[in-house]
């Protein structure tokens, strides 16, 4: 895995233990936090595919991506409380998983 391009930058954050980009604005236009995002997504096992609009589909799939970032097995979203999942589904978070 490639390593973490904000462990040696002055501007990062360390949180437990980990260097993470801060909020200012240089961290957000930084090269090499932009080509480590793009090396991530591209060893993804998943893409995103349509907008999952029921609960019949959500229950036919056996992964979806959570706010476009996300995978999760449909174990994990069933766990969830009705409400949460019916506001997830009104709200568009919910898209199904297409394996590359």
């Amino acid at each position: 895995m490639k390593k973490n391009p904000c462990r040696n930058c002055a501007l990062s954050v360390e949180f437990c233990s980990r260097h993470a980009p801060s909020y200012e604005k240089e961290c957000g236009e930084c090269e090499l936090l932009q080509k480590h995002k793009e090396y991530l997504k591209s060893q993804r096992k998943f893409i995103e595919g349509e907008q999952i609009t029921s609960i019949d589909e959500l229950l036919r799939q056996e992964w979806v991506i959570y706010c476009h970032t996300a995978t999760k097995h449909i174990e994990v979203i069933k766990h969830f409380q009705l409400s949460t999942v019916l506001a997830m589904l009104e709200h568009g978070q919910l898209q199904k998983a297409v394996r590359k």
